[in-house]
């Protein structure tokens, strides 16, 4: 093995950094072409996602081993070299290392994978990428109403992974608790308005609901969790000399604006239908933001 190795041992340092530029520039350009060209044989989006990620991969490890065999002769000369070097990197790199070991955290525990439903920090969206530092995120909310994308990406150090709390709104259970606040008049009939938003609500998420049982059953068989109710229900109270009603219900992760307009439209509906026995109390019937999210961490 060493008489294949013994021409790259004999030239001289000028030579060799030049071929490492050379050679550098060379895979470079190869596995861009394959990066490029390899994932248009796969079909699904995924696949040609993880086609994309191995070739990246691959392409950085045969660089590493053009180096460590172009400069092999030289490895033992500068390795105290290396090392005062290497203590003085970990100080000055060390959010670049805390975001390395997010990644391998990532990739070791699951607590997140590209397509899930994110937030961490002050950041949710959709993960569309995960690198060795960072992770990207399509982001929803802020200035949009409800769980609608933006448009804006953000790119998210991987070392907050390891720092903070990561909420998932899909691994596991895809579907949230979320509510919807209706406010009626003090005359209006409680009994009747309490029948209405049950029935509506219970029409509205019944679709959800057979794939919500089974998939919350697999959920406490893997871990020690409460057994909460899945079907809507509705709650009373006196606010202000009003009648609000709070109708809680599951909806899938991502639908859930495009459910508060289902209801609120059905209901406004049934209201005018009434006939005066159910009425808007005023301008302040609204929809609550706040849903309760399962976090899973494998």
């Amino acid at each position: 093995m060493n008489h294949i190795f013994q021409p790259i041992a004999s030239l001289s340092l000028n030579v060799k950094f030049a071929c490492a530029v050379l050679g550098i520039l060379v895979i470079h350009a190869a596995f861009r072409l394959l990066e490029t060209t390899l994932p248009l044989h796969f079909g699904q989006a995924d696949a040609r996602y993880r086609v994309r990620k191995f070739v990246v991969f691959i392409g950085y490890i045969v660089a590493i081993l053009f180096l460590v065999i172009l400069f092999e002769d030289r490895l033992g000369r500068v390795s105290l070299a290396l090392g005062v070097a290497g203590a003085g990197a970990v100080v000055a790199l060390q959010d670049v290392i805390a975001s390395f070991a997010g990644w391998f955290a990532i990739s070791l525990s699951k607590p997140y994978a590209v397509g899930d439903r994110i937030q961490i920090g002050d950041t949710k969206g959709d993960v569309v990428d995960i690198s060795i530092l960072r992770t990207t995120i399509l982001e929803i909310g802020n200035w949009v109403a409800g769980d609608l994308h933006n448009g804006r990406i953000a790119r998210v150090p991987n070392s907050l992974v390891i720092k903070g709390p990561v909420f998932n709104y899909t691994q596991g259970f895809r579907f949230v608790w979320d509510e919807i606040k209706v406010v009626l008049t003090a005359q209006s009939d409680h009994s009747l308005a309490r029948e209405m938003l049950v029935g509506i609500a219970e029409e509205t998420v019944a679709h959800f609901l057979g794939e919500a049982q089974p998939a919350w059953k697999r959920l406490t068989d893997n871990y020690r969790i409460e057994n909460p109710r899945l079907e809507p229900t509705v709650a009373l109270a006196v606010n202000g000399g009003s009648l609000e009603f709070t109708v809680s219900y599951i909806v899938y992760y991502t639908e859930r604006t495009v459910m508060k307009d289902r209801l609120f439209t059905k209901i406004a509906e049934e209201i005018r239908k009434s006939r005066g026995k159910l009425n808007w109390a005023s301008s302040s019937t609204h929809a609550s933001d706040s849903s309760a999210m399962v976090s899973i961490w494998r």
